[in-house]
């Protein structure tokens, strides 16, 4: 497995690039693969300074993994799109929640306190809460949700279908989600899931685990979730998965 890894400023910044360093580290020791990492500055990557794409795993923010894809695989581009709450766990939502497509799918909702997920581009900046007084035309081809009150919200890290890892990343640390609802989240996304991805869940302050939203395993903060021995592969099988066009559109 060979890592093209971000750099910023000279510096490794992100969390996934350190653990892939330490993952290095492992392997080297153990000797049960080969890794090797090469490092990039975001300023360098749209040039000729990558020969021979297909070796790379790119490792970095967002906008680095999609400047490769667009420069090098722009017929993968559509698995930049998010994967928010996908249809499959909608019973899992906890919340009145639908994909926009007309004016009329938000009449479902009773309240003006909405919040908004772009269902085309991963850190768009109209993410968020929906201003009262929003045009509702700029609502279509988003996701939209009603606004819940969230206790704790909680990273499960998902590999071929089997829980690795789940840390907290907001709110109460010690309201914990419910196990027996994120395996059947799991379990009820099983065929269309990727290889490799994030389900974020939340906890109502009464106790109730609910789906906020899923991403592929690029990018991905890891909050402390640092398996050297499967972190790699997680990275890997999931970049083949997009640069292949072997996901769901």
């Amino acid at each position: 497995m060979n890592f093209l890894v971000q750099k910023v400023d000279n510096k490794i910044v992100h969390d996934y690039a350190f653990e892939l360093v330490q993952a290095k580290e492992y392997f080297d020791w153990r000797r049960i693969d080969k890794l090797s990492i090469r490092y990039l500055n975001y300023v360098n990557l749209l040039g000729t300074t990558v020969k021979n794409p297909d070796r790379y795993i790119p490792v970095g923010e967002v906008g680095f993994v999609a400047a490769y894809i667009q420069q090098f695989y722009p017929q993968a581009a559509d698995a930049l799109r998010p994967l928010n709450v996908p249809p499959e766990l909608f019973p899992y939502a906890g919340r009145t929640i639908v994909n926009v497509d007309s004016v009329e799918d938000l009449d479902v909702f009773k309240t003006p306190r909405l919040f908004v997920k772009s269902n085309k581009r991963i850190k768009w900046p109209g993410n968020g809460p929906v201003p009262v007084d929003v045009d509702m035309g700029m609502l279509l081809g988003c996701q939209v949700s009603e606004v819940v009150e969230v206790g704790s919200e909680w990273r499960v890290f998902v590999f071929r279908n089997q829980i690795r890892h789940i840390a907290n990343y907001g709110g109460e640390c010690t309201l914990f989600p419910d196990a027996v609802s994120i395996k059947s989240m799991i379990g009820t996304y099983a065929e269309k899931a990727p290889v490799a991805y994030t389900l974020d869940v939340g906890v109502k302050p009464g106790g109730e685990t609910f789906v906020m939203e899923c991403h592929r395993f690029f990018s991905c903060g890891l909050y402390g979730f640092n398996d050297h021995a499967v972190i790699p592969y997680m990275l890997s099988q999931a970049w083949f998965e997009i640069r292949t066009g072997q996901f769901e559109k």
